[in-house]
């Protein structure tokens, strides 16, 4: 296969085209890691350098608005774009310029900083979505969607997975129809919690937490063509070394280290999420999620709870949470009860998405 990055493979930073190569069929790439292995400037420049034209997204119209801030008459060195750090480096001159509200564009720019051609690519929020969907994008070949996973302090709808897929079946309309490649969704973020409105809607919660804890860095989904892809301290040395110093010197051995700069999900407790044999206990209740069966195993002799898929037609309850009036159930006569044993160490579960939905049950249907 013709590698088709422009620069090289070996300067110890992320490749985007690295993730194109070795997986050409996946359609959504969700890539996270440590802070800064270049991956939204390896992104960019792939689209640029090889004439691809892209969405890229931040999450609310104020992070677009500010994106496409800068002084247009350059009487002021600030300018928040990320196309800053690859117009210094390869002697470019694009800029983004603000269309209306939460959208814009960016172009390449004379001298005076003024748009000369065609958009080389889009700019827009996840809270502009609704506004957009009479908008011809098809001909983009890539929608980017940066730091998908939100910070601590931000709030986020959530229904925005949801909104993000229906942009992507805007703009992708039926391109594979008539003979274009399918449609990319790149998904970028640092590790900062792994159950999200998007990685739940995508139903990947599982293989994240599966694949952050590997000593792999990658797992193709090949049957929904999905490529995630941890990316670590050994892939990306020049990241590594800028361990060594600064601030990253002062809080080595801490949580946030672990999150910004080893790339770990320190949020999430994954304590409660192991394998334990079911032998012994008694099939106690029966959850149907998603189109999926859930089973809550107990066993007497000492009060321990287990949640897992091992399937059981003798549970004593059974819920549908897919149905209103069945998860109000759920929650006012165990669901509660579950939450304090998970807390006392005395329930267990198979994976973290089962552990989510118990202790997190209020804030996903909204009870």
């Amino acid at each position: 296969m013709i590698k088709v990055d422009p620069g090289p493979y070996n300067d110890g930073y992320y490749h985007f085209s690295n993730d194109l190569d070795r997986y050409p069929d996946a359609v959504i790439y969700v890539v996270w890691s440590m802070r800064g292995p270049g991956k939204t400037y390896s992104f960019l420049r792939y689209c640029v350098d090889q004439k691809k034209k892209f969405i890229y997204m931040k999450r609310t119209n104020e992070d677009v608005n500010f994106i496409c801030s800068s002084d247009k008459n350059q009487l002021i060195s600030f300018d928040p774009s990320p196309f800053v750090p690859l117009n210094r480096d390869l002697g470019w001159n694009i800029k983004p310029q603000l269309i209306e509200k939460g959208v814009g564009a960016f172009y390449r720019c004379n001298d005076m900083g003024e748009p000369a051609g065609v958009p080389l690519g889009y700019i827009l929020s996840l809270n502009k979505i609704k506004s957009i969907k009479g908008v011809d994008f098809s001909d983009c070949d890539f929608i980017c969607l940066d730091e998908f996973i939100p910070q601590t302090h931000e709030i986020v709808r959530r229904s925005e997975g949801a909104a993000l897929l229906d942009l992507y079946m805007t703009v992708a309309r039926d391109r594979e129809f008539r003979g274009r490649q399918a449609l990319k969704l790149v998904l970028f973020a640092n590790s900062e919690e792994i159950s999200t409105p998007i990685t739940n809607v995508l139903e990947i919660v599982d293989q994240m937490a599966e694949l952050n804890f590997s000593e792999r860095s990658y797992l193709y989904m090949e049957d929904r063509g999905i490529l995630l892809h941890h990316i670590t301290l050994e892939e990306c040395p020049a990241a590594q070394a800028n361990m060594k110093s600064g601030i990253a010197k002062v809080m080595q051995n801490t949580d946030w280290a672990d999150k910004a700069l080893g790339g770990k999900f320190a949020n999430n407790d994954f304590s409660c999420v192991v394998k334990l044999p079911i032998k012994n206990m008694k099939p106690y209740i029966q959850l149907r999620y998603k189109r999926k069966n859930y089973y809550i195993y107990l066993r007497e002799s000492d009060g321990m709870y287990y949640m897992t898929t091992s399937k059981s037609k003798d549970c004593i309850f059974s819920y549908d949470l897919d149905r209103e009036a069945s998860r109000k159930m759920f929650y006012s006569e165990h669901c509660r009860e579950l939450q304090i044993e998970t807390m006392e160490d005395h329930m267990y579960y198979l994976k973290y998405s089962m552990y989510d939905l118990i202790m997190h049950f209020k804030e996903i249907f909204k009870i």
